[in-house]
């Protein structure tokens, strides 16, 4: 791993009526995959969908501590399911082309929309498995085992945060250290 880690992190949030309800298990994962990453200094975007109309734009859901973008992070929010509706996000995923971007996600469309956008031209994405809610957005068993054969073949990989923490133990910075 390098000093220009990227991590995406996919609909971190919970909006029952747009179907995100992940699960504690992933709640938890990506809590401490967003700690890791902030305190190892790598670069990380986020894409939401926007609230329902009527609404404040992109965050009308359920807030979950320490998973809200910091200010340093970019926010790419969109109206539909599909990364195509982010122009923004786009453009970054191409700059990032040759780069290896670990993935979190709640939303299980967005993330296939993501993997499958991304494919031919990069960059190439690892999914972060503690991260990935297997929800209620994904109804049955063969549903949920479809998503993962589909998004295993597309991904580059799959890793967890114990495997990222192992490869980076000496370069994350202890807790006391940042707020000097």
């Amino acid at each position: 791993m390098s000093a220009a880690d990227r991590l995406l992190c996919i609909d971190l949030q919970v909006d029952p009526q747009r179907g995100l309800q992940p699960d504690a298990n992933a709640i938890f994962g990506a809590r401490a995959l967003l700690s890791v990453a902030r305190r190892s200094g790598w670069t990380i975007a986020h894409t939401r969908m926007r609230s329902h109309p009527g609404g404040p734009t992109g965050f009308g859901e359920t807030r979950i501590s320490g998973m809200r973008p910091l200010m340093s992070e970019k926010v790419f929010l969109r109206s539909g399911r599909s990364i195509a509706d982010s122009p923004g996000l786009l453009a970054l995923l191409d700059e990032w082309r040759h780069e290896t971007v670990y993935v979190a996600a709640f939303d299980h469309v967005t993330l296939l929309s993501c993997l499958l956008l991304r494919y031919e031209s990069g960059p190439r994405m690892v999914l972060v498995e503690n991260a990935l809610s297997a929800g209620t957005s994904v109804a049955t068993r063969a549903a949920l085992d479809a998503f993962r054969s589909a998004a295993s073949h597309l991904a580059a990989g799959s890793t967890t945060i114990h495997k990222i923490l192992s490869r980076s133990e000496n370069r994350i910075a202890p807790l006391h250290q940042q707020s000097a």
